[in-house]
């Protein structure tokens, strides 16, 4: 029996450390099946709980909170892999909540830092940055302040004249294509009351021109918020490339 359970210790942690998570996932079940106390082990605990992450990040999270319950005291790097695990998972404020317990020292704020950047939270990002790595913290700085362009100014725009809207986010045939939509829409609604068709008039007015006029409104903000998020993502993939692997992924391993 003991040979059975120090073997499913080797298969479980192998499987682990060759990326295995699904296969890793059943042995590390059978092992804590068979031998109970193995449950005991903080760092058996925290591969079993980064293998659920990767494999199902519902069953990872519930994880979590289980070894943080049995393991209040968990240590440094355990918390700090942690983190790492739960920052490339996307989640990121219970990466920054797992961190608070370590004492401050560089790793700690570089991790913080990368978990309020990916966050959106530019400031406080800068703030640990600053301590951190300078050349980052001046891309952070150089980001926050670049100049972008406004949905509120767009919608104006587009208000004053449709299509100009999507024109400024950058859309000029979607602009030129509202522009031409709502004139036309406009003609006949101008022609239909020089020619005292009134009925026709309101017709058009309420299901072609306000469609039009305000859907060039309204997709003047689409465009502009869109175009934001794809800017957005693209400078935060440069930053991950460029720095996080540099700074975290060489340096926090198994």
């Amino acid at each position: 029996m003991i040979f059975f359970i120090f073997s499913q210790f080797f298969l479980a942690e192998s499987l682990f450390f060759n990326k295995q998570y699904d296969l890793a996932v059943t042995e590390y079940k059978r092992l804590f099946f068979f031998d109970s106390s193995s449950q005991q082990d903080s760092r058996l605990r925290l591969h079993y709980t980064i293998t659920l992450l990767k494999k199902d990040f519902l069953s990872g999270y519930e994880e979590i909170e289980r070894l943080l319950n049995d393991f209040p005291e968990l240590n440094t790097e355990s918390r700090l892999l942690l983190t790492k695990e739960l920052i490339d998972a996307g989640n990121y404020t219970l990466a920054l909540d797992i961190l608070k317990p370590i004492e401050d020292d560089t790793l700690k704020k570089k991790l913080l830092g990368f978990g309020y950047l990916f966050n959106r939270q530019y400031y406080n990002a800068l703030n640990e940055f600053k301590a951190t790595n300078n050349n980052l913290a001046m891309e952070i700085e150089k980001y926050i302040k670049r100049p972008e362009r406004s949905i509120t100014r767009a919608m104006l725009f587009s208000a004053l004249v449709p299509g100009a809207g999507e024109v400024y986010a950058g859309d000029f045939k979607r602009g030129i294509q509202d522009f031409v939509l709502t004139f036309l829409s406009g003609f006949f609604v101008f022609k239909a009351i020089k020619n005292k068709e009134y009925v026709d008039a309101g017709i058009v007015f309420s299901f072609v021109f306000n469609r039009f006029y305000f859907g060039s409104i309204s997709n003047a903000a689409g465009i502009v918020q869109k175009k934001t998020e794809e800017s957005e993502k693209e400078w935060l993939d440069y930053i991950k490339e460029k720095y996080y692997k540099e700074e975290i992924e060489e340096i926090i391993k198994y």
